[in-house]
């Protein structure tokens, strides 16, 4: 079935979307469409690239405070607020924005980028491993190579099986099938732990007001929420031991809310979803003028194991 967008009473498109729900131990509990399709993780990875500065004690020698690792597995929308934290992680590095190599814009512009966060990591790991800096993007340095090997690690699949492709911000990107991204997110706790406990304790680093990936973690204990582009949304049920996975099959991000809010409600048994969540279930469809003129609706059945 699919994500309906329906313009005053008229059903004007449809998104179709594939789901994965995996335990802890990798078995694939629950799914829609297909759950092995091979995805593009694309901002989903952004916590697993930030394991090697974990990892390294670079964090500590640094002197990174919670929120700059949280806003390192960000996909920021460049408020006052993750800008201060991407400049404080570049002055521990001795570094300046104009470091980043996020996008071809001004200093000012790279901070405000939403992947200026992840740049970081990748900056601060190569400056604590006295690695050369400039060319931290490029798929053959150190720092991104440390990255493959932390999606191989927590995937378990080798490096040299997984494909790769350039992200939008120009990391490397890694793709993998949809169940395997659901079974990282299952072990996001033990994975990731400081990760987790920065992205559950700065919950705004992680997007903005108003985005899945910050409202989700203060309404449902123990969870985690970060989404990826061309339609990836992947949620850590830290308290179920569960990781879902939602692909928007033609890359809409606009149908992944929606979407996610449908598998959670069956996941966890909602009659409705927490008050704070309700606007995702059935997002409003606005013109330019700012009317309501819609709705996005969900239909996403489960099939359980």
């Amino acid at each position: 079935m699919t994500v309906t967008v329906v313009r005053g009473e008229l059903e004007e498109s449809r998104h179709s979307v594939h789901v994965a729900v995996v335990d802890g131990d990798g078995r694939l509990v629950a799914w829609h469409g297909d759950p092995h399709r091979l995805t593009t993780m694309r901002s989903g990875a952004k916590p697993f690239q930030a394991q090697p500065l974990v990892a390294s004690g670079a964090v500590e020698a640094l002197g990174l405070d919670s929120e700059t690792l949280a806003v390192c597995c960000a996909s920021h929308e460049g408020r006052d607020e993750h800008v201060a934290a991407v400049r404080r992680g570049l002055e521990a590095c001795g570094l300046g924005p104009e470091a980043l190599r996020n996008s071809n814009g001004t200093p000012e512009q790279r901070l405000r980028h939403n992947c200026s966060g992840n740049h970081l990591a990748f900056l601060a790991l190569s400056v604590h491993q006295g690695w050369d800096v400039p060319s931290y993007r490029d798929p053959a340095h150190p720092s991104q190579q440390a990255a493959l090997a932390e999606v191989a690690r927590a995937s378990g699949v080798p490096a040299a099986e997984i494909a790769t492709c350039t992200d939008g911000c120009g990391v490397v990107c890694f793709a993998l099938p949809l169940t395997t991204i659901a079974s990282m997110y299952a072990r996001l706790p033990e994975l990731l732990p400081r990760q987790r406990a920065a992205m559950r304790s700065h919950p705004g680093m992680i997007a903005g007001p108003g985005d899945l990936d910050t409202e989700l973690p203060p309404a449902v204990p123990g969870a985690v929420a970060k989404g990826g582009a061309e339609g990836l949304g992947c949620v850590s049920l830290g308290d179920q031991g569960l990781g879902v996975a939602v692909r928007v099959e033609d890359g809409q991000y606009r149908a992944v809310d929606p979407a996610l809010m449908a598998v959670l409600g069956q996941v966890l048994g909602w009659p409705q979803p927490p008050p704070p969540l309700a606007r995702f279930r059935q997002p409003e469809l606005r013109n330019s003028p700012g009317d309501v003129v819609g709705f996005l609706r969900a239909d996403v059945p489960l099939t359980q194991a």
